[in-house]
Order: C-alpha cells, then structure tokens, then sequence
C-alpha cells in the first residue's frame, strides 16, 4: 500500500511530478528579430565643360629665357627677357582657362590641377608650370549647382625660342569630397 503524506495536496503532487518529466521549458526566447533602416541618396553626376583656353596671347622672341605668369583673375606678368609685349596688338585673346563646373547644389569638391603641361610647335616645345585656380579649399557647388573654374598657369620660355604657334592640352579633375 502507497501511503501518500497528508502535507502535500494533490496539485502540489502533480506539479512536483511534472517538474521531473521532460517536456516543454518555460525560458525566454533565445533569437528576436527586427528590422532595420536603409537608404541610399542617388546625386547629381560631376561635370566640366571647357569654356576658355588658356592663353599667354603673342609675345616677341626673346633673346634671354624667361617666364609669362597669368593668374585665374587674367593678370600677366613676365620675369627675366620676356617683355608683357603690351605694344603688340594681341590677335589672340589673352586669359586664365575657364571652365564650367556642375554638381550637386551645395556639396563641397576638390579640384587638381597637373604639376608640368608641355605646349608644342613641331619638335619644339615650352613648358607650363605653377597651375593654379580660383578654388579654394571649403568651395561648394551654388545653389544651381554650378561653378565658374578659372584657371592661370606660368609658361616658360627660352631664350630665342622658335617664332610659331605652340599648343597643348592639360587636365582639370574635379571631385565630390
């Protein structure tokens, strides 16, 4: 005979019974899952036109190497035996390199000028050096997007360099920071 103690009633017998027979655990819940946030912002793409070209205008042969220094705001100035040739009528347009520059609106860019460009007329040539712009560090795009790069370069010249018409090209980078 099963003599059962009188202290423990019968939910307290059951209860203790199915403590220690397997089954279901009561414990929290071991993964949770959530979601999260995404975006992505689609801008306008970097443009550049060129406007301008860069140019020193007509200057006379000189007999003593020298330089032409034109600054982004168009200013000439010369050092050693190139003269400015203020006296010759200029045929040829003198001024920085323009550019049109479009972005996004507001957004800040960098731009990079090259360190050496090289003009050329046949076999001969003359070198650009000391690039330099209108930018400055902190310029963002307008409100319209848009900004105006202008561009100044020093050209170096020989000393009885050949009489003809050099040309050449440089690169302007412009970049989203």
């Amino acid at each position: 005979m099963f003599l059962r103690p009188r202290f423990l009633s019968g939910m307290a017998i059951m209860a203790l019974a199915m403590s220690f027979t397997p089954g279901t655990a009561f414990a929290a819940p071991s993964s949770s899952t959530v979601n999260g946030a995404a975006q992505a912002a689609v801008i306008k793409p970097l443009t550049i036109v060129a406007v301008n070209t860069l140019s020193f205008g007509q200057l006379t042969r000189p007999t003593a190497a020298g330089t032409v220094v034109l600054d982004p705001a168009g200013t000439i100035s010369t050092t050693g035996g190139v003269l400015t040739s203020t006296a010759i009528t200029q045929t040829i347009a003198r001024g920085p390199g323009t550019f049109a520059v479009n972005g996004d609106p507001g957004r800040l860019f960098t731009v990079d000028l090259p360190t050496v460009a090289i003009l050329r007329q046949g076999a001969r040539n003359m070198r650009l050096s000391a690039f330099r712009s209108n930018w400055t560090s902190g310029t963002a795009f307008s409100a319209a997007g848009t900004f105006t790069l202008s561009v100044g370069a020093t050209l170096n010249v020989l000393a009885n360099q050949t009489v003809g018409t050099y040309t050449g090209t440089y690169a302007v980078t412009v970049t989203y920071q």
